[in-house]
């Protein structure tokens, strides 16, 4: 403290030695790095007569009091300021948000209304880029189309004051309030190399970087806690990522830094009933938001952050009672309302939740997330809807027609399975999005185009999911992916969406095993190394390691580690030790103290999990040697020089195989492959290895030990797509049906869009006189363009004959003689068709 007054004694003795206009330039420094007071104090000693510098001391001044807390003296400084300055709009600006902090809602909105009267009556009288900017501010509030503002005012005014840092600013925050995260970040850029010392100019920048790029947004941030540490906006976004990697001990230091500067700080105190409610401590919580509101009763922001963040857990019941109190003090905030129509269309609520997203779109049309959702709303109502057992599941048409049946079939046998043996009744309906799309699906799942990566997401009863379509080159079995996702729903079910990320991820990706041993995650090379060096991390933290993912490598180990933690708890402590686990959570038991009821004390369970999982690691590959090459050679004599240097090296031998391989010696291959594999732990597989092995027999010609390779290939990885088509053609070869079927099911969960499994089935089918099995196949392939589609047509035609649907085999014997108006065959079948009995025909006829 008595540094502090020190400090302060000194400035003013420099400041004495200033001329007026250096105080001024200096205080607005002073203000930048958090030194409120000193600003308040250097105002106070201010005996200003010009106009101009004398409404910048009353704003300096007044933001500085309302910075603090002191918003009874920031009243005293703006009616002072008012009286003196009668025409002033910065002043205005600052006085309705000092008068909303002193419970006067209606003075505020007048003073606003004042700032476009004085616009409209004497524009030429603002023509500073100060006063341009708060009329600019004024005019967004008042619900002028921005677009206007941009061309009308920020755009000339930039023209006008190209080195103002001021426009650039005011029109990145413009991009920022309407979620234009790549405009804006041009404009914060601009206003950075202008004006590098603002504060404000860096945050913005790391707001509009937040959603795609981790390391800019946090070297922004980082240059903002530079200028000034105590920055309550930074430390604000840092409160938000602690609690969003559930870091709430550090949340709690983040918030009293904040509280620090001004004890009265809404957010911060919006951030303490977010924490008060994930502890299920109703009654903190409800302190915590009154204290938010304290100086400002109406105010909107406060419920809309709290719903937000309980949002962003998953919380979606209560961030709808929030957001619509929150619209109850401003029925057109815009950040409530498309939140809460987010809220809605999460929980499956859509009419009400399209028409907020729809009422935001005709309210602010530059608002992007509102434009994203309608536009996305308009291409859902083209999907196809299926329906069976309480699951709506909503894809494009032609999708729908091809592997919709297999979809619903998986769902229903998934909640036979998971629900039972989590003792969950499933809240229906469930509702399932299948994007062919990907831009679909990220608006759909995180209101932006963007979450390349992400193949589906669950919120409870709601799941969104990739197609094949939209994964592009790279695909993953979308039944393992959605096997995991209806896991989700499973588990967040059973706790009320209050389950850590890291349990409910675990979860899945060990029930996606257990469903199927080629699905989910198994120890690798590179999670071996991740154990066995510092990338491990302890259960108690392990949701912050997919919010602090250094890569995407480090957040598929999360997913892994996360199913080795449930792995554990299992074989350990039992299946009902998990259950419990989650009980309690859906009580409301914070996670470490439901995890010390049923399996024991968290530090405990970090230790024992940590043994357990770095024991697996050094077994996976205790007899190799593990060091690596700078970078991988191209030539046999070059990795048996490293081999020959590097005895039983990991690396070394499977580097050599693939060279073998690549310059045509598969015995050489499969030599180096016996001696791999007589190094790795009992009944242990390596893709990469068996990959090998089977392009080696493939070149001698041994057909029956390239399907055994292949067949393993499989079993490592349920994605491995050239293995699938490979054993479908052997099969097919060897006219082995049974195994022709089971390759083309294979290869439809993996892309159920290529032609040759359909054409596979239908093969099958009627050499075996399946007649349901041919209309299932040909009526996909039918839809895909086939090579010959008369012919498709007609022999779905005739399957249909069979089986008594006269309606369907007439419109596609029809179909085939559209294509094909010669096919005698077809004529033929169009004929015993029309003889049937009228009464096999009546679906026909009514139609």
């Amino acid at each position: 403290m008595l540094t502090g007054r020190i400090l302060s004694i000194a400035l003013l003795f420099c400041f004495n030695t200033f001329s007026i206009g250096q105080e001024l330039s200096e205080s607005k420094q002073l203000f930048r790095q958090g030194k409120f007071e000193t600003v308040i104090e250097l105002a106070n000693q201010s005996d200003e007569s010009n106009s101009s510098r004398k409404q910048d001391w009353i704003v300096l001044k007044s933001r500085a009091q309302l910075a603090t807390g002191k918003y009874a003296d920031a009243k005293l400084t703006v009616e002072e300021g008012l009286k003196a300055l009668r025409n002033n709009v910065r002043i205005r600006e600052v006085a309705a948000e000092v008068y909303r902090f002193n419970q006067d809602e209606a003075r505020a909105r007048e003073l606003q209304t004042e700032i476009g009267e004085l616009w409209q009556r004497s524009s030429w009288r603002y023509r500073n880029v100060e006063d341009l900017m708060a009329v600019g501010r004024f005019l967004i509030s008042d619900g002028v189309d921005p677009k206007t503002i941009l061309d009308q005012l920020y755009k000339p005014a930039s023209e006008k004051y190209p080195q103002s840092p001021e426009v650039e600013l005011a029109i990145a925050e413009l991009a920022l309030s309407k979620n234009d995260y790549q405009l804006a970040a041009k404009h914060f850029r601009n206003a950075i190399k202008l004006d590098d010392s603002d504060p404000e100019s860096h945050l913005g920048l790391a707001m509009a970087f937040r959603p795609s790029d981790d390391t800019i947004a946090s070297a922004s941030l980082n240059r903002v806690l530079e200028i000034n540490p105590d920055h309550v906006g930074a430390h604000l976004i840092l409160i938000e990522q602690h609690i969003s990697a559930e870091s709430y001990d550090d949340a709690e230091k983040a918030i009293d830094k904040v509280l620090a500067v001004n004890p009265h700080q809404p957010e911060a105190w919006a951030y303490k009933a977010v924490l008060a409610h994930l502890s299920s401590k109703h009654d903190e919580e409800g302190r915590c938001r009154s204290e938010a509101l304290k100086y400002w009763r109406s105010n909107p922001e406060v419920d809309h952050l709290i719903g937000l963040q309980l949002s962003k857990k998953y919380r979606f019941t209560e961030s709808v009672e929030y957001q619509r109190r929150a619209l109850v003090m401003d029925e057109n905030y815009i950040p409530a309302k498309i939140q809460l129509a987010h809220d809605l269309l999460r929980l499956g609520q859509e009419l009400e939740g399209w028409k907020l997203a729809e009422e935001v779109f005709d309210a602010d049309q530059y608002n992007v997330v509102a434009n994203n959702l309608v536009a996305l709303r308009d291409n859902l109502g083209k999907f196809a809807t299926l329906e069976e057992d309480g699951f709506v599941v909503r894809m494009a048409q032609n999708e729908a027609d091809i592997y919709g049946q297999q979809v619903l079939e998986l769902l229903v046998d998934a909640e036979k399975k998971l629900a039972a043996k989590y003792d969950v009744k499933i809240q229906k309906p469930v509702f399932i999005e299948i994007f062919p799309r990907q831009q679909d699906f990220a608006i759909r799942t995180f209101s932006m185009p963007g979450g390349v990566g992400f193949l589906g997401v669950c919120f409870g009863r709601v799941i969104t999911m990739n197609s094949p379509a939209a994964q592009g080159s790279t695909l993953t079995n979308w039944k393992s992916v959605l096997w995991h996702e209806f896991c989700h729903v499973v588990t967040l079910q059973k706790t009320k969406n209050k389950m850590p990320r890291w349990l409910s991820e675990g979860i899945s990706v060990y029930e996606e095993q257990l469903a199927d041993e080629s699905w989910g995650d198994r120890m690798s090379p590179e999670y071996r190394e991740m154990i066995l060096g510092k990338d491990l991390t302890p259960v108690s933290q392990l949701s912050s390691a997919f919010l602090k993912a250094k890569s995407a490598m480090h957040l598929q180990f999360a997913y892994f580690e996360s199913s080795l933690v449930v792995r554990f708890i299992v074989e350990k402590f039992g299946e009902e030790s998990l259950v419990g686990v989650l009980d309690s959570i859906g009580k409301g038991v914070p996670i470490n103290d439901a995890i010390s009821r049923h399996v024991g004390p968290i530090d405990l369970l970090d230790k024992r999990f940590e043994e357990f999982v770095t024991a697996a690691a050094k077994e996976y590959g205790e007899k190799f040697d593990w060091e690596k090459p700078e970078k991988p050679f191209s030539d046999v004599a070059s990795w048996k020089a490293w081999v020959d240097d590097h005895e039983n090296s990991f690396y070394g031998l499977i580097g050599l195989a693939a060279a073998q391989l690549k310059e045509s010696q598969p015995d050489a291959a499969l030599q180096t492959v016996k001696t791999f594999e007589a190094l790795l732990p009992e009944n242990a597989q390596e893709s990469a290895v068996e990959t090998i092995k089977a392009g080696a027999y493939h070149e001698l010609q041994q057909v029956e030990n390239e399907t055994l390779a292949l067949e393993s290939v499989l079993t490592l990885d349920a994605s491995e797509m050239d293995a699938c088509m490979r054993l479908l053609q052997i099969h097919t070869d060897a006219d082995d049906l049974e195994n022709v079927k089971r390759m083309a099911r294979l290869l439809q969960a993996i892309n159920p869009l290529l032609k040759s499994s359909h054409r596979s089935l239908a093969m099958v089918a009627e050499k075996e006189n399946d007649d349901e099995l041919a209309i299932e196949s040909l009526s996909a392939l039918s839809t895909m363009d086939p090579l010959d589609r008369a012919d498709t047509h007609y022999r779905l035609a005739m399957a249909q004959f069979r089986q008594q649907d006269s309606a369907a085999a007439k419109r596609n014997v029809l179909l085939a003689l559209e294509a094909a108006p010669r096919f005698r065959d077809a004529h033929k079948l169009l004929l015993e068709i029309v003889k049937r009995k009228p009464v096999d025909l009546k679906e026909e006829d009514s139609q």
